[in-house]
């Protein structure tokens, strides 16, 4: 298992807190609406624990949609966006409601492009954010949309982290007007935590 020194899990919190911040603020400016943002949770999971975290995490196991990102550099992971329950289509009604965008698509295919859409924008910004903070480049495998239940053996296949320990972050966030809640994590992979540690010693020594 992983272990953080204090010093080093202050400031990724607080690094995390930035990001997933940036990543809220850029769907609520999409969606024109506030969107509430619950305390981000680091923490270290072997790698049988990695399914288990997001099933432990989600309470509608059954209808889960599921962006999943890989990405990589000095330091790498897995990110993974889980929208439980109606949230995609309410996702559809806000934007086509409060943003005036609207679609020639069939109703399926303009489901998987707003999923994609809120993907590549809370994901992008969170890691953008957390790469630019810490001084450092990263790079985007293409996303993948599992709409099957989050236990699938592809999802599985997909979750490269699955074979070594990892830091997980997450959080949890939601619309109290309508049904949209979704859930963040970021699986950092044990493989690249000396590169990590490295740029957040830098923080750290900037920020003292």
């Amino acid at each position: 298992m992983i272990e953080l020194s204090e010093e080093r899990h202050e400031a990724l919190v607080e690094l995390i807190n930035i990001c997933f911040g940036r990543a809220m603020a850029s769907l609520a400016e999409l969606l024109e609406s506030h969107i509430h943002l619950s305390v981000p949770v680091i923490r270290s999971v072997s790698p049988e624990e990695v399914i288990k975290a997001l099933t432990a995490s989600i309470e509608e196991k059954d209808e889960v949609t599921i962006v999943q990102q890989a990405f990589g550099g000095e330091f790498a992971g897995e990110a993974v966006l889980a929208l439980p329950g109606w949230t995609s289509q309410s996702l559809v009604a806000m934007l086509t409601e409060q943003s005036g965008f609207t679609s020639d698509l069939e109703i399926d295919k303009l489901n998987l492009e707003v999923i994609l859409e809120v993907g590549n924008i809370v994901i992008g910004a969170c890691l953008g954010q957390f790469a630019e903070l810490l001084e450092s480049r990263i790079s985007y495998s293409p996303p993948a949309v599992f709409l099957d239940r989050i236990t699938s053996a592809g999802l599985k296949e997909r979750l490269t982290t699955r074979e070594m320990g990892a830091l997980l972050v997450q959080t949890r966030f939601s619309h109290k007007e309508r049904e949209v809640t979704g859930y963040l994590f970021f699986f950092l992979s044990q493989f690249c935590l000396e590169g990590l540690f490295k740029a957040v010693d830098r923080f750290i020594e900037k920020m003292s």
